[in-house]
């Protein structure tokens, strides 16, 4: 897994942090079980204080996304399927938001914004049939 962090964004570093685990559990990239980068390797990685891993990682566990094995590291939970398919929901949630966002900034009328969300939206069952179609 890998995680990138940006000191210059206004988002605190262990909410970026957070943010990438919860990406990477919500893509597949971590799966139940799997355990999760050591702090210190990843205080290392990242070029920040351990502390800020740590906090990152005893939220993400107040959630329920990542359980501690005492003596074993962090580890990706059982429920994180669950909270991975929200997570997806939340991601895509923001998206389509921050598109909504740039829309109007961009002066595009409500009515030709549905028009192209309606229009990508119609894509998504036409890859989802090739997949399948590719797949037998």
């Amino acid at each position: 897994m890998h995680i990138q962090i940006d000191p210059k964004r206004s988002t605190p570093i262990y909410s970026q942090i957070m943010d990438q685990v919860r990406l990477a559990v919500a893509t597949g990239v971590l799966q139940p079980g799997d355990q999760a980068p050591r702090v210190r390797e990843l205080a290392e990685q990242l070029r920040v204080n351990p502390n800020t891993v740590a906090r990152a990682y005893r939220e993400l566990q107040a959630e329920g996304l990542l359980v501690a094995r005492q003596g074993s590291g962090t580890f990706v939970s059982d429920d994180a399927e669950a909270i991975g398919e929200r997570e997806q929901r939340r991601l895509l949630q923001e998206m389509l938001d921050e598109a909504a966002r740039t829309a109007d900034g961009l002066g595009v009328e409500r009515e030709d914004f549905q028009k192209m969300a309606t229009r990508a939206a119609r894509s998504i069952g036409r890859r989802r049939a090739r997949r399948l179609s590719d797949e037998q």
